[in-house]
């Protein structure tokens, strides 16, 4: 798992500068929920959260992020995504609060 300076210093080799509010943002969760923050924001609707906040070269740069994280971009319609959630319902309620699915 990349560290911060990590996650800039790949957003600087890929598109020029750092991203540093994105990288932020995606991970601004852990001092709460510790490593369970990745479902909430590392996935394919914060890609488009973020491009809708920031535009299409700050969703390129959560894909990067992500990427190293994740080595995928997870898909929350996946099976899977959706069977880790079942048995966190306070990641799957932030979840749902995150994109506002109540």
């Amino acid at each position: 798992m990349p560290k911060f300076e990590e996650h800039c210093a790949d957003c600087v080799r890929e598109l020029g500068e750092p991203f540093e509010h994105v990288h932020r943002w995606l991970d601004e969760l852990f001092a709460y929920v510790g490593s369970d923050h990745r479902p909430i924001r590392h996935n394919e609707k914060a890609i488009e959260k973020i491009r809708s906040m920031f535009g299409d070269r700050a969703a390129k740069a959560a894909e990067i992020h992500i990427l190293a994280d994740e080595g995928k971009i997870p898909q929350t319609t996946d099976k899977a995504f959706q069977l880790g959630m079942a048995f966190k319902p306070h990641i799957w309620q932030a979840y749902r609060l995150e994109y506002n699915l109540d």
